[in-house]
């Protein structure tokens, strides 16, 4: 897949859920990013567990076990990546990998998109609406595979949607708050895209969909979920300054996997701007902000 399809495919995160340059919530005399420290992935620390479901579609192609093996090392070296990177940055990260089974074998769940494509469902009418519905009846299915729930109920008048279920079982079985919960699709060998949704919101549980095996894009989505932002320019930035602010950080960060997420995996490193969005560093480097985020703000420490 050409460099202009990966960015065409990852360009969508930028808009969907994912902190935008703009996406600042005000505190005091500090600024938030919206991504940081929120919603279920919070900050990439201690113990994480990844959940990964593969999931059939009509219209993508069936997983043979083949795959579904092949596409689980890449999970495994895109996680031991991201665990050594932390070690040699002295960040204490332990990553569990599990994945949905019956009866101790992989199984897809089947889920039907609503148009033939990701891409198709997510900019067509409703399109995260569709998406999220279609990831809620597949956490329906994985959430009874995972026996009975025996964790204290808290009555609430908000109805928690099958994908909160299936997090908060996941956090009481692993004894963990982070949960990355991941959905697969098997579109390896067209041009589809993957995505990450809700990573900046505070009223539903972000998910990541992937549709290729490459550790460096599953490496990408999954920091997606704990803050980190796209850092390459999309065709949908149009405004001078954020093309700008983008081409410094792609000159800043050569090696950036949030700005060149088509590479090999290991050529890649998480940059500093990263690591503060993911909870690696309390504090932002003062030229970064003021590159990146402008001179006017002063931004919150962690």
């Amino acid at each position: 897949m050409t460099k202009n399809i990966y960015i065409l495919a990852f360009c969508l995160l930028f808009l969907l859920s994912c902190a935008s340059w703009n996406k600042l919530t005000h505190k005091h005399t500090e600024f938030h990013i919206a991504s940081v420290n929120n919603n279920v992935c919070k900050k990439l620390k201690g113990d994480v567990v990844v959940y990964a479901i593969f999931v059939d579609s009509k219209y993508t192609g069936p997983w043979t076990e083949h795959d579904i093996y092949s596409t689980l090392d890449s999970i495994e070296n895109a996680l031991a990546w991201i665990e050594s990177t932390s070690k040699e940055k002295g960040v204490p990260l332990s990553i569990q990998l599990e994945y949905h089974q019956n009866q101790r074998k992989t199984i897809p769940i089947e889920g039907k998109l609503v148009r033939k494509s990701l891409s198709q469902t997510i900019f067509g009418l409703n399109g995260v609406k569709n998406v999220d519905k279609w990831a809620d009846k597949i956490a329906y299915t994985a959430l009874k595979t995972l026996g009975t729930d025996t964790s204290d109920v808290t009555r609430t008048k908000v109805k928690p949607g099958n994908r909160e279920r299936l997090i908060a079982r996941l956090r009481d079985l692993h004894k963990t708050d982070n949960v990355a919960l991941m959905y697969f699709i098997n579109n390896y060998y067209t041009d589809e895209i993957s995505c990450a949704i809700h990573c900046s919101a505070d009223d539903q549980p972000e998910y990541a969909i992937v549709s290729f095996k490459e550790p460096a894009v599953i490496a990408h989505e999954f920091l997606h979920l704990f803050g980190a932002w796209d850092l390459y320019i999309s065709p949908f930035d149009k405004k001078k300054k954020a093309i700008r602010k983008k081409a410094f950080a792609m000159r800043e960060f050569p090696n950036e996997i949030m700005a060149f997420p088509y590479r090999k995996l290991d050529s890649l490193n998480i940059s500093p701007f990263t690591e503060y969005l993911i909870g690696w560093e309390n504090q932002l480097k003062e030229e970064h902000k003021n590159m990146i985020l402008g001179k006017k703000l002063k931004v919150a420490k962690y």
